[in-house]
């Protein structure tokens, strides 16, 4: 699913309009009429609703579902938000198809009543905002905010830009649930405004997807219908065909690191893996998992794909060990993570071996890598820049973790909860990435796809954990379930 910019949007409705052909307001009366489905289906008809709307489109959006509640007995009211003169032609005509009963014109913050017991439905500024909240909208939006009431937004949190908002010093509406439309937006995916759109919904509205082949989108939410198709596995096949992987990880210090992936690893398809360990450590692998092999020095062979880092350790002995590994790599796909990311930070002449591989910090080594920044855009900007210099895949772990790629591209993952933050997660990513690479596909084809089963595996393993208990060993355990999910 593809990720646009505001003037994108705006052209996008416009695109539709001309195309479909539909106009202007039976678009807002579909638009909206969905959301009003989603927002009964959430918080119910029994619910006290608040229509709190300026005068532009997206007030329009809420005068339309507060018809549809009205025309459903559902208690509804409209605060009409007289701040500023004038008004959008599809905002007058939904404003005259509501009973005059229900609406209270408000001409000054502080005459804005809001009671505790009502649900409030934002409809003051949509996605095509551009200047920060100030004034009678600002004091408005922070009387809201002051009452700690349920708050649900239509496309966007009024005084939120749908991108670039490092800047944006006006009010912005803290909702509880964001129904944004037809597609993600930038803003809706950063942790630094999590507080302002709490959870988010994608509502189809029906715009006319043509459109997207007219443009050249950077950035991309990772949904089941993006991802690149699962290989098929014939009947006759053999292990032969699905790679032959090899795992360098594991210290003294650090043992379940390279076994959390090398099972990974093994669960997502791998054909064979060998792995890499320290000696004293090969009698734990065979216990663990048995179909693993142990790599020695007289077992050398071309392998189909190569993961570093997992419990590696830092020092020198480790640092050898990665030297030589990226020195001797030819054109075998690559994965790096942990502690091989750490040396790397610590000699970043390393980068010129790590052309083509897939590497996947998590926030501390992501900034050792990169830098600090002071906002969300910044990390993106530092991210996309250092794997197109570098020539290389990165995936920055986390809440929507985010992929990079040499091209400059962006993906945003969709799967995933707070439960996956526990020691082991990024070991069980690393082995199923080494899999997926040693089976052929391509770096960001195995990136894309490894991030959703990594976070798919993580919330189907929720259905019988909860985000305290929940443990790297449950995602393994459910890398099948995804995985069969993606496939049906």
């Amino acid at each position: 699913m593809q990720i646009l910019n505001s003037s994108e949007l705006k052209e996008w409705d416009a695109y539709t309009m001309l195309n479909e052909p539909i106009s202007s307001i039976d678009l807002m009366e579909r638009a909206a009429s969905r959301c009003a489905t989603a927002i009964i289906d959430d918080y119910g008809k029994k619910s006290i609703y608040h229509v709190v709307a300026n005068k532009g489109n997206n007030g329009g959006d809420g005068l339309v579902i507060a018809r549809i509640f009205k025309e459903l007995n559902i208690k509804v009211r409209v605060s009409v938000l007289d701040f500023s003169p004038g008004e959008s032609p599809e905002f007058t005509t939904n404003l005259n198809r509501l009973p005059r009963s229900i609406i209270e014109h408000i001409d000054t913050a502080e005459n804005l009543g809001i009671k505790n017991e009502e649900v409030i439905i934002d409809a003051v500024f949509g996605y095509g905002l551009s200047r920060p909240t100030e004034g009678e909208y600002g004091r408005a939006i922070e009387l809201i905010n002051k009452k700690n009431i349920r708050v649900v937004s239509i496309d966007i949190p009024s005084g939120l830009f749908a991108d670039r908002n490092n800047e944006n010093t006006g009010q912005i509406i803290c909702a509880k649930t964001t129904y944004t439309f037809e597609c993600m937006k930038t803003s809706l995916l950063l942790s630094g405004y999590s507080k302002y759109y709490g959870e988010v919904k994608i509502i189809a509205i029906g715009l006319d997807k043509r459109y997207l082949s007219t443009i050249d989108v950077k950035s991309e939410y990772l949904n089941k219908e993006a991802l690149p198709e699962l290989i098929k596995r014939e009947k006759f096949s053999h292990k032969g065909l699905y790679g032959h992987a090899h795992l360098i990880g594991g210290s003294e210090q650090m043992r379940g690191a390279a076994i959390l992936s090398a099972k990974a690893a093994m669960r997502s398809g791998v054909g064979k893996l060998s792995v890499s360990l320290p000696p004293s450590y090969i009698k734990n692998l065979n216990l663990e998992l048995p179909e693993a092999m142990c790599h020695t020095e007289k077992n050398q062979t071309d392998y189909s794909a190569l993961a570093i880092g997992p419990g590696l350790g830092a020092d020198k002995e480790a640092q050898q060990k990665l030297q030589m590994a990226l020195r001797g790599r030819k054109t075998s796909p690559l994965v790096l993570d942990a502690d091989a990311l750490n040396i790397i930070s610590n000699d970043p002449g390393l980068l010129d071996y790590c052309v083509g591989s897939v590497t996947t910090p998590h926030i501390g080594e992501f900034k050792r890598l990169c830098g600090e920044f002071s906002s969300d855009e910044e990390k993106l900007e530092k991210q996309i820049a250092f794997s197109v210099k570098n020539k290389l895949t990165m995936i920055l772990k986390g809440a929507h973790t985010t992929i990079s790629t040499p091209e400059g591209k962006l993906f945003f993952n969709s799967t995933g909860n707070p439960g996956m933050a526990t020691a082991g997660s990024g070991d069980v990513l690393t082995g199923i990435l080494l899999s997926l690479l040693a089976q052929g596909y391509s770096e960001t084809e195995a990136s894309c796809l490894g991030v959703y089963i990594h976070g798919q595996a993580g919330d189907l393993a929720l259905e019988k954990q909860s985000t305290e208990s929940l443990i790297a060993s449950d995602i393994i355990e459910n890398i099948g379930r995804a995985i069969v999910l993606i496939r049906n």
